[in-house]
């Protein structure tokens, strides 16, 4: 629920572009996940992976 209404902030008051509300919305759910993770001492947390290497990869 918080991360929808954050997304829905960051789209109305910002009149971005496309690629920038992409990368944002891709950052904040890195963001969540991380916290997530950090919440829970027994679980290992993935390294986050950057906007730009994501894109790289999935144009591979």
């Amino acid at each position: 629920m918080r991360m929808t209404l954050v997304l829905a902030a960051v789209m109305l008051l910002a009149g971005c572009s496309s690629e920038s509300l992409q990368r944002t919305g891709y950052n904040t759910l890195q963001n969540i996940e991380q916290q997530r993770c950090g919440n829970d001492p027994g679980e290992q947390c993935a390294e986050p992976q950057s906007y730009d290497d994501y894109q790289r990869q999935r144009k591979q």
